[in-house]
């Protein structure tokens, strides 16, 4: 069995903190004669786990990019690692952050110095999604079969994702932090989110910047924040005012809810009594936690590191062995994923897949830039495919790719069966100008963009489906 280790970090720009993990993951190439080839990632270990820090801020809409910078190269040295060893990770951008005004520059600089293979992403959805893995909560989920709800509360959001048979089932984001209201030592009000405000006149409560806030009306807003939340996630209330984005809320009732993120790390506290022991930290964040802990939701295994931890060690996949890769590009990064339906009827109907090929084609066309590959396509529920189908397949998809990308010299496909080294082969016939990348095996679900690595144990390569949609 070949196997490889790889180092990982990950790095998390959130509202209130910044801090850094570096990993190592062990890769596998298992295989025998009684199945297909496989890789997978079989360990995972944190190796360094750095302080946490405040954010850098110049002032309330810019985050310092050359602050960031020396601690990152100081972090660097702190764990004995170079930019040429790191193979994987993400540098994600989370919360409030993410709509601070040069964030996206920020975030991609940093992903150019962090590593040859880092992600630069920001996005609510994934933020859930990598807190819940790094929480614990997917894991659980897997253990006892039960529906487990996470919800990483930081500075500025609260972002869930509801789990089950370990995997990521629905996610949603409320504006709820504790740095939405922000207090100095003497209790005066000094910043109040505008995402509060009209919660905050529903329920009959009016705070305002410059007011000495009490602590009665700073715990009512506190439990109402937690209540409004846990309702919300336990599908009591269909709408929430404090919804990042809309979203229609299933029926699906979690059997276990769990809170990480910085505020979860403030549970097991002790309440805060006085106004001047809830602005502690210059914010509500203790009483916040407070609230949470008193509706008997209870701490995830791993609370402030969740999200890094998710981004630097459970953010890497492997793809498939059965893989095709005709071309000497790699690796390549932010690759836009556009989705076909292989059979959405009964059985194989090769002119409606055309059809459905051909205007996801033409519209990518229309927003994606000219990069080359211009779109990864990744073909989504696929049934049994027979050698004629195969054939058919690969005909429409070279055909509309390059009838709408004219100057595109390379072409990725990615499925999620074992299929992908015939597909690639079939595809490399019909266009034998185009270079093939056809992958398998990989979970393109939640994710609008995807990386694609080196190879890291036999054919297979180092994977991250991610977002890069950026808060407005």
């Amino acid at each position: 069995m070949l196997q490889k280790w790889i180092t990982s970090i990950g790095l998390d720009i959130g509202t209130s903190t910044t801090k850094l993990i570096v990993s190592k993951l062990l890769i596998a190439n298992q295989q025998n004669q009684f199945t297909l080839p496989g890789c997978q990632i079989i360990d995972r270990r944190v190796t360094y786990a750095s302080s946490i820090y405040t954010t850098p801020m110049l002032n309330d809409v810019e985050i310092d990019v050359q602050r960031l910078t020396v601690l990152l190269e100081q972090e660097y040295k702190n764990a004995g690692i170079s930019l040429d060893q790191v193979e994987a990770g993400a540098v994600i951008i989370t919360g409030e952050t993410a709509r601070k005004q040069n964030a996206e520059s920020i975030v991609h600089y940093l992903a150019e110095h962090a590593g040859d293979f880092v992600v630069a992403t920001a996005g609510a959805d994934l933020e859930g999604i990598l807190a819940a893995k790094g929480s614990g909560a997917i894991d659980r989920s897997a253990e006892t079969n039960a529906v487990i709800a996470n919800i990483d509360v930081g500075g500025g959001t609260a972002n869930i994702a509801l789990c089950q048979n370990g995997k990521v089932i629905e996610t949603f984001t409320l504006h709820v932090g504790g740095r939405l209201i922000r207090l100095n030592s003497d209790g005066f009000v000094t910043y109040i989110s505008s995402y509060l405000t009209e919660f905050l006149k529903n329920n009959s409560l009016i705070l305002r910047e410059g007011e000495k806030a009490t602590f009665e009306k700073l715990s009512s807003i506190c439990q109402l924040l937690a209540e409004e939340t846990v309702n919300y996630v336990k599908a009591l209330n269909q709408n929430s005012t404090l919804l990042v984005s809309p979203h229609t809320r299933s029926s699906i009732h979690p059997e276990t809810i769990m809170v990480s993120g910085g505020v979860g790390a403030m549970m097991e506290k002790q309440k805060p009594k006085t106004v001047e022991e809830v602005a502690i930290h210059g914010d509500v964040g203790p009483l916040l936690a407070y609230h949470f802990q008193s509706i008997q939701v209870s701490q995830a295994a791993e609370t402030t590191r969740a999200t890094v931890i998710g981004a630097g060690m459970q953010n890497t996949e492997v793809s498939g062995s059965t893989v095709y890769i005709g071309s000497k590009r790699l690796p390549l990064k932010n690759i836009p994923i556009i989705e076909i339906p292989v059979q959405q009827e009964e059985t194989w109907n090769q002119q409606l897949f055309q059809e459905r090929a051909r205007a996801s084609c033409m519209q990518a066309s229309t927003i994606f830039s000219a990069e080359d590959p211009p779109v990864a396509i990744a073909l989504s529920h696929f049934p049994y495919c027979s050698y004629k189908m195969l054939q058919e397949l690969a005909k429409i998809i070279s055909a509309e790719f390059i009838a709408c990308f004219k100057g595109a010299k390379c072409l990725v496909v990615l499925c999620e069966q074992d299929i992908a080294k015939a597909l690639g082969q079939a595809l490399a016939k019909q266009r034998k100008e185009l270079e093939i990348i056809c992958l398998d095996q990989i979970d393109f679900t939640h994710g609008d963009y995807i990386d694609l690595g080196l190879p890291v144990a036999g054919e297979a390569i180092s994977v991250s489906v991610k977002t890069l949609a950026f808060s407005s």
